[in-house]
């Protein structure tokens, strides 16, 4: 879905700008041909696929989401799949149901035109005969193999061509070519036959595409309505070029169309719309009663111009998204394992944690484990105990072996992710909850041994600078908690500011156990403490 929307956003970045290029080339050239052309190509930038694509990073868009509830680890056929147990709500699911109600809507709308041209046919009559012959003969003058059935119609409807499922009418209504003489009569037959040697009636299908997909795009209708004002434009020409001596019958004749057809509704998307339109009447006329063949275009004018086109169509900048991962460092998991592969377990917390898990090689086994609402790093020391092994944190690092075994840093990493950046977030107005800590056992003398039990744990002062600035995050500390239970040697492992290491050493100096034992006998141990500075 988000792939899905990054190329529609790409495409109307794209046909914009195309769409401001062709108005202004339209400001200075005189050549319908041409303008249609560019306004046709934007139309297809709109819909064509990336086929070679230019990537272009941008900010990731739509994945704002309000989440709530922990990080979930769930096992699935022994392999370890993280996933949110919040719910999250995001702004893509709204737009792709405004987005379909939009275009249900355009083709709606689209239907009902047709069903009620529909009923109007159903009182047409077939064209005289001499009528049809005109329009046998004009068909091959324009170099149409044959003439289109052609109907006329008592109601008051502008003469158009109408295609359905392939087949294609001439309609016209009876009451203007009463209006009309027979030269004129030929001039409105040469206009609407010149649409279907241009295969106008084609685009119309691309038109409603554009406009059904991008309703909610203002460049969409402004295509549109100038693509076919341009098709008016090259059929004015093509009438003129091929009635020279009739271009004041055919001028006639679009005055006296515009005449019958006004007072009548037409729809805001009915192709006819351009046929009543008295606002482009003058400029039409002038263009008609000037020299056509002044207008042509070269070959290899139309070569360049083909090329141009197509590349415009064919590559596409991509506006390519750059994914934010979601950050469960700083909340509780829950763990429902079964006969789960430990190394899929700990690539798990790899992503959980944004640190780097490496793993001592040829440690392997099954993970069988069940647990609520825990600290991520709390939940990994049972697992690392359960199977009898040991870890140690080094930097961004945490280095997990077996029990006992030389301290060195193995090879096989069980996840690559990247560090997490220290996160910085706005300064609150007033903080309501400035730490949250938890605690992590370090255990170097190897196993059998009963961990230390917190007494008095001092927190941390929030250093008024770094509220201030809103900094936060989290620091890691490694501290010795000897045999009397009394704290020694903090060294902070990772830290977002001094200031807050400074604040964190300062209360871990104060903190007092009961200490740890093994065999009943009182040991110092290593020992781990995560504490997480937040501004809420």
């Amino acid at each position: 879905m988000e792939q899905l929307f990054t190329y529609v956003l790409t495409n109307a970045v794209t046909a914009t700008l195309l769409a401001l290029a062709a108005a202004a080339i339209a400001r200075f050239s005189h050549r319908p041909v041409l303008w249609y052309a560019l306004w046709l190509v934007v139309l297809l930038r709109l819909l064509a696929p990336p086929i070679f694509a230019i990537d272009l990073a941008i900010p990731d868009l739509g994945r704002e989401a309000v989440s709530t509830g922990a990080a979930a680890v769930s096992v699935s056929g022994g392999a370890v799949a993280l996933e949110s147990s919040g719910i999250a709500l995001t702004s893509l699911g709204l737009i792709a149901v405004l987005w379909a109600a939009g275009f249900m809507v355009v083709i709606g709308f689209a239907i009902a035109q047709s069903n009620q041209l529909r009923q109007v046919l159903v009182a047409s009559e077939p064209a005289p005969d001499t009528l049809g012959s005109r329009v046998a003969d004009i068909c091959r003058r324009l170099g149409l193999r044959r003439a289109p059935p052609t109907v006329v119609v008592n109601d008051r409807v502008p003469p158009m061509l109408w295609a359905f499922l392939g087949s294609v009418r001439l309609i016209l209504p009876g009451e203007l070519l009463t209006r009309l003489d027979a030269n004129e009569t030929d001039t409105l037959l040469a206009h609407e036959l010149a649409h279907l040697a241009r295969r106008d009636h084609w685009v119309r299908h691309l038109e409603l595409a554009a406009l059904a997909l991008f309703w909610w795009n203002p460049i969409a209708w402004w295509a549109t309505s100038r693509l076919r004002r341009a098709q008016e434009l090259c059929c004015d020409q093509r009438v003129a070029e091929l009635l020279p001596d009739q271009r004041r019958a055919y001028a006639d004749t679009l005055v006296e169309t515009a005449r019958f057809l006004s007072g009548r509704r037409l729809p805001i998307g009915s192709p006819a719309r351009a046929m009543a339109d008295l606002s482009q009447m003058k400029g039409r006329i002038r263009m008609i009663m000037s020299d056509p063949h002044t207008r042509r275009i070269s070959l290899t004018a139309k070569i360049i111009a083909a090329f141009i086109l197509v590349a415009a169509v064919a590559i596409t900048p991509m506006l390519t998204a750059q994914p934010e991962e979601p950050d469960y460092s700083g909340e509780p998991v829950t763990l429902s394992l079964k006969d789960a592969d430990l190394n899929d377990v700990l690539s798990t917390f790899a992503k959980i944690s944004g640190s780097e898990i490496l793993v001592e090689p040829g440690i392997t086994g099954k993970v069988t484990m069940d647990v609520d609402q825990v600290p991520w790093d709390g939940a990994l020391v049972s697992i690392v105990q359960d199977q009898g092994l040991e870890w140690e944190r080094n930097g961004n690092q945490i280095i997990v072996r077996r029990a006992g075994s030389e301290r060195l840093a193995p090879a096989r990493p069980a996840s690559a992710s990247p560090p997490a950046p220290p996160t910085k977030e706005s300064p609150p107005v007033p903080p309501t909850v400035d730490v949250f800590n938890t605690t992590v056992h370090k255990y170097v003398e190897g196993g059998g041994i009963e961990p230390p039990k917190a007494l008095e744990k001092l927190p941390p002062k929030y250093p008024p600078e770094m509220r201030k600035t809103g900094i936060s995050g989290l620091v890691v500390a490694e501290l010795v908690i000897d045999q009397g239970g009394a704290v020694r040697n903090v060294a902070i492992q990772e830290s977002p500011a001094d200031e807050l290491s400074a604040a964190a050493t300062e209360a871990l100096e104060q903190w007092t156990f009961e200490p740890a034992t093994k065999d009943g006998e009182p040991v110092a141990v290593t020992y781990i403490v995560t504490l997480k500075f937040a501004l809420k």
